[in-house]
């Protein structure tokens, strides 16, 4: 019996010891043994002071201070200790008292909990980065809101044939920041979503500039970071722009965050070929390689790799890097990519391999308006403009007014059905926002649609779907704020004109 006990006890996963009130070790089954790296040692009747590892954890649970009743469990404490190698280990203890023979002896009952814990903070740190793509999203609509009132506004004045040549230049260089702030919010959007990757080709010299840039303007005085020239010009790779950047991103403020006593972060680019014989258990063929290389006295290659791992219990409150390693090789694997991280005393990097894109890069065709667009893009037709932001109702109305068109308002998707009931024909277009509070856009279009089938609408948001299964909205244009009055206008004409335009989509 004593050796069937013994044998149930060795299988269990969890480190079981028992010590008397001497502090001598009674048991220690093959999971202890292991854990304490006793294996092979005669570990029965010995002291446990003996034995480092189980000292460490069992002195700080203070057994002979619980004054345990006997055969009462004590609650689970989280210890730290030290796995066989060395390592750093979060465990978990469980302490039970028992008498036999007149004679007391603790039982504890040890959990290497170090991949739970992990697993937690990783769970805790995607809540984060949820909340933090809810916030963004929501800053990004009324930031596009605005620009789109400023920019439609800048080309209405841009537009005057009074204005004078010096006002026209200073509304132009406004246009432009506008413009530029919008390509900002584009990228915040990139930042905060979780969407699939829509790859085209890219080069990655601007992706690595921007970075570089990024990580300047928060870093200490003590810090360089920099970028390397290829030699050879970087082939173009197929990528989603603003998923690799943030990838990037995070590589990046891990590589700084652990350079914390200064050093130098250097990110390099290069063409790399590697064949069937490479001794790495990749795929042969052309690659763009990224290097993040991380150089400085106190750097510890441990700690890099707890950063990049997404430990981050050894960073500063407040300054977590977001998504870590595993984030970061998620999308560089959803790219056809992988990555590899070297790191010893002083010194850490990263490589990013990427596949060589043979597809050129396409750049997009000027936004002229000839004479003949000018004329051609009037109409007369009545609009119903469906928006809670007053400002872009107001603007929407200036540019299409201008041009003729009938423009009714409306503040809702309520005050839209609303309108829409009452109106004495129907209304030969609608203007929605897809995003407002209450009813929204898409809701209100589909109530819209049931009441009059043939119903024609556009709508806009700055945080466009992917796609809508709604069978009532598969042939709706989309607009992506912030717009351009010609993209307004040209689309408005064409979803008049039931023709397709290269400045919309439609839902799928």
């Amino acid at each position: 019996m004593k050796l069937q006990l013994e044998t149930i006890i060795n299988s269990l996963e969890d480190a079981v010891v028992c010590v008397d009130e001497t502090s001598h070790v009674v048991f220690l089954n093959a999971a202890g043994a292991r854990l304490f790296d006793c294996e092979g040692q005669k570990v029965a009747g010995q002291p446990v002071a003996l034995f480092p590892a189980m000292a460490e954890v069992l002195n700080q649970l203070n057994l002979k201070e619980m004054h345990l009743s006997s055969e009462s469990p004590k609650a689970a404490q989280r210890l730290r200790g030290k796995k066989n190698a060395g390592e750093a280990a979060t465990l978990e203890a469980l302490v039970t008292r028992v008498t036999a023979e007149a004679k007391s002896f603790y039982i504890v009952d040890i959990r290497d909990i170090s991949s739970q814990q992990q697993m937690e903070k990783a769970l805790i740190q995607s809540k984060k980065n949820q909340a933090i793509g809810a916030l963004t999203s929501g800053i990004a609509h009324d930031f596009n809101n605005i620009l789109t009132a400023v920019i439609s506004q800048l080309e209405l004045a841009l537009a005057s044939p009074e204005l004078p040549g010096a006002l026209r230049e200073n509304l132009g260089h406004a246009r432009t920041s506008a413009r530029r702030g919008a390509d900002l919010v584009s990228k915040l959007q990139g930042f905060g979503r979780q969407t699939k990757a829509k790859p085209v080709p890219v080069e990655l010299p601007g992706l690595v500039q921007q970075t570089v840039s990024l990580l300047r303007r928060d870093s200490d005085a003590g810090l360089q970071i920099a970028s390397v020239a290829a030699e050879v010009k970087p082939w173009l790779i197929n990528a989603d722009a603003n998923q690799l950047m943030q990838a990037i991103m995070n590589l990046g403020l891990a590589g700084r965050d652990a350079l914390s006593q200064g050093g130098k972060l250097t990110l390099s680019l290069a063409n790399v070929t590697l064949n069937a014989t490479e001794l790495r258990p990749r795929r042969p063929g052309d690659f763009v390689r990224l290097t993040i290389a991380a150089t400085g006295p106190a750097l510890m290659g441990e700690t890099l790799r707890g950063l990049l791992e997404g430990s981050f219990g050894t960073k500063d409150a407040g300054k977590e890097v977001g998504v870590g390693l595993a984030g970061a090789s998620g999308t560089v694997v959803e790219h056809g990519g992988w990555i590899e991280v070297e790191t010893r005393l002083g010194y850490g990097q990263v490589h990013v391999f990427l596949p060589r894109c043979l597809e050129p890069l396409t750049m997009p065709a000027p936004r002229a308006v000839s004479a003949l667009d000018a004329n051609t893009l009037q109409g007369h037709e009545r609009i119903l403009v469906v928006d809670d932001e007053e400002l872009v109702r107001l603007v929407i109305r200036a540019v299409l007014a201008y041009r003729g068109y009938q423009i009714t308002e409306a503040t809702d998707g309520e005050d839209a059905l609303r309108k829409y009931a009452k109106g004495l024909q129907p209304y030969d277009l609608v203007l929605m926002d897809l995003h407002m509070p209450g009813l929204n856009g898409r809701e209100a279009l589909v109530e819209i649609r049931r009441r009059d089938p043939s119903a024609k609408a556009i709508l806009f948001s700055g945080t466009l779907p992917e796609h809508d299964t709604t069978h009532e909205l598969r042939d709706v244009r989309l607009l992506q704020k912030p717009f351009e009055n010609q993209e307004l206008v040209r689309l408005v004409r064409a979803t008049l004109d039931d023709r397709s335009t290269s400045t919309s989509h439609k839902y799928k």
